[in-house]
């Protein structure tokens, strides 16, 4: 056959070509990235771990060859030894790599391994983004205290924290993340609180009122604001009784609010804890009338608020007032336009207010509820196509940066087309790395039961206790375990001091046991319920040790003239009396002990006799030295003033 030139040119090429190709593929093959990390190996190979129960192919460990070896620690990547002690509780072998780091596990080359091909959903979590895969494992809703431990993934914890104080919920849903009931004031009355100049101030920028505050900043024009201050100036109450200040009264109430406890929950001036609101620049928000009024009874102005009632006596809430209104910086900005009422405006105002989601955190009116963002189920492994980035340039455009943007820098995403509502959560880098990593862990992930464990049981005495403490805010006034407030008497050996019974009535009626020489601030009541005071008391003999719900006391029986020696003991011997009260006679100084047989245990009272100091280090209560007989006559007695069910009285023979 005779072949034209042209044929014979054209097979020539096709042959260099395929020539050349068979020498790249022998050369490729040769000079695989993973056998870079190989050289001098005898077996050079591909490392490889199959996790039957995950479906996951994991090749990682043919390049990141010390992952697990400590004499790797000071080697550069890929040779280094793993960071921390995560490989003691999660070994290569049985876990691999990316089922915390992600990326992909089958891949052989860097990029694909790392997850940097278009479009691949899963890119590599380097750093403490890596914390975002504990939640696969380990499963974390909001049932659990804010406080959660989890060593290790601190990253995600604080994220899950700012996730549910920035109330994210408030606009998205999240499965296994309700939305708080109450996490900002009632605004249904907001007119008989503020005046409409202060309100257009804040909603204009927050921040310069309140700079720890929770609430965001939303874009809003000077008209818009105005819209929806003006319906919300518009739901109002009756007027209430002027307040009258004096240099007296502001004086009287500045003692009042340093000795109350109110610092437990608020700040005031850098002194106290945020909690609540920060009060240093009250008298430039709320109306003095409105401020007396809330002082007497917080529900009148919202029934739903979990502010307790104070029993504040009537004569101290002028001077508390007072003292309040007092605290001024002349924040209100002189170029806040005045409020322009009229049906319009409050169609305009109520409108924005439900486009901007508001009532997500508070409640206005008989407004009802509605998530207005969309759902965030799956947003941990949205696809790069998926995103908008709209005319955002020099990031590299894929999940980690946008949702970086999108919780630190909304506004960015916003064009003459796309309007977005969601506003300036007021994040530092810090916080808003910790959000992003919570964010990425809220992925669709079918893990094996056997893979799970659980970081808390949410019906265990001690968390459940652990979130009341954090609704009521205990540790502002209380110490639990050295961590809280001074205020009021350390809890962490509540159980083994005082009677279940005693303390479940007090929880739910709280009555003032300490003198005012002693402590002045009384507990508020929070109309806890039965099933609420339960729990704490439960948590509170969790961490003292002590059996739930009672640890009965062996019955002791005892004669009159052991109680007449306790009482002689009491009044003429050690003059406990000058002290303390017993049916509304002697001392001031110490707590009553009118009824102390009905609350506290006598094994504690007998603890406390003989020694206070070990108890309490800065008591003022002496230790005494007694006799023998001095000591049982003495606690007898005591045990006998009040409802003590487990002493029987005989008269003597």
């Amino acid at each position: 056959m005779n072949l034209k030139k042209s044929h014979i040119v054209l097979a020539a090429v096709f042959c260099s070509a395929l020539l050349g190709v068979t020498l790249w593929a022998v050369y490729a093959e040769y000079n695989r990235p993973w056998k870079q990390y190989q050289r001098g190996s005898e077996d050079a190979k591909i490392n490889q771990i199959w996790l039957r129960d995950l479906d996951i192919t994991d090749r990682c460990t043919t390049c990141h060859q010390g992952a697990d070896d400590i004499k790797f620690i000071n080697e550069e990547q890929p040779f280094k030894t793993h960071s921390g002690d995560y490989l003691k509780q999660h070994p290569v072998e049985r876990f691999g790599c990316v089922i915390c780091h992600e990326g992909q596990g089958e891949a052989l080359t860097i990029d694909a391994a790392h997850g940097q091909e278009k479009n691949w959903p899963r890119p590599i979590l380097r750093g403490a983004l890596s914390h975002s895969s504990c939640r696969k494992c380990h499963p974390i809703d909001n049932e659990l205290p804010l406080d959660l431990a989890m060593p290790g993934a601190e990253k995600l914890i604080q994220g899950r924290m700012l996730f549910i104080e920035k109330n994210c919920t408030g606009c998205h849903k999240l499965s296994g993340y309700e939305r708080l009931e109450r996490i900002a004031p009632a605004l249904t009355f907001i007119g008989s609180k503020v005046s409409g100049e202060w309100l257009q101030a804040w909603l204009k920028n927050p921040l310069e009122y309140l700079p720890d505050t929770k609430m965001p900043r939303f874009r809003l024009s000077d008209e818009e604001i105005g819209y929806v201050a003006s319906y919300l100036i518009s739901e109002s109450n009756s007027p209430l009784p002027p307040l009258i200040l004096s240099s007296s009264l502001i004086q009287n109430g500045e003692i009042l609010v340093n000795s109350l406890g109110c610092l437990g929950c608020h700040k005031i001036n850098e002194k106290g804890t945020a909690f609540g609101p920060d009060l240093s620049d009250i008298g430039d928000k709320v109306k003095p009338d409105w401020l007396l009024q809330f002082l007497k009874n917080p529900k009148s102005y919202d029934p739903g608020t979990i502010i307790p009632d104070f029993k504040i006596p009537e004569g101290d809430i002028p001077a508390i007032a007072a003292y309040l209104m007092s605290l001024k910086k002349t924040y209100i900005n002189p170029s806040v336009s005045p409020l322009v009422n009229g049906r319009i405006s409050m169609e305009k105002g109520k409108k924005l207010v439900k486009e901007l989601g508001c009532i997500g955190c508070h409640e206005i009116e008989k407004l009802a509820f509605q998530n207005n963002s969309p759902e965030l189920d799956g947003i941990g492994e949205k696809r790069v196509a998926e995103l908008v980035f709209s005319n955002i340039n020099g990031v590299e455009k894929n999940l980690i940066n946008w949702l970086k943007i999108k919780v630190k820098e909304p506004g960015r995403f916003a064009t003459d087309r796309i309007v977005t509502k969601m506003p300036d959560l007021n994040l530092n880098d810090e916080e808003t790395d910790a959000l992003v990593t919570f964010l990425l862990s809220i992925k669709d992930n079918n893990i094996p039961q056997k893979y799970k464990r659980a970081l808390a049981d949410n019906e265990a005495a001690e968390f459940k206790g652990k979130k009341l403490f954090e609704k009521y805010n205990c540790t502002g006034c209380h110490k639990i375990n050295n961590v809280g407030g001074v205020i009021g008497p350390d809890l962490t050996q509540e159980a083994k001091k005082a009677r279940p019974e005693w303390l479940s009535g007090f929880l739910k009626a709280p009555v003032k046991i300490r003198p005012e020489g002693i402590l002045m601030a009384r507990m508020p009541d929070f109309k806890l319920s039965e099933k609420e005071s339960n729990a704490i008391i439960e948590y509170l003999s969790s961490i003292a040790k002590v059996s739930y719900p009672y640890n009965s006391e062996p019955k002791r029986e005892v004669r009159a003239e052991e109680i007449n020696d306790g009482e002689k003991l009491y009044h003429e011997i050690f003059g406990c009396a000058a002290c303390h009260t017993i049916n509304g006679k002697g001392g001031k100084v110490g707590p009553d002990h009118t009824d102390i047989a009905s609350a506290m245990k006598r094994e504690w009272v007998e603890q406390w006799l003989k020694d206070p100091q070990k108890i309490k280090p800065d008591v003022r209560m002496p230790k005494f030295k007694f006799e023998d007989w001095e000591f049982e006559a003495l606690t007898t007695y005591l045990m006998t003033r009040g409802q003590y069910r487990f002493v029987q009285i005989k008269e003597e023979d």
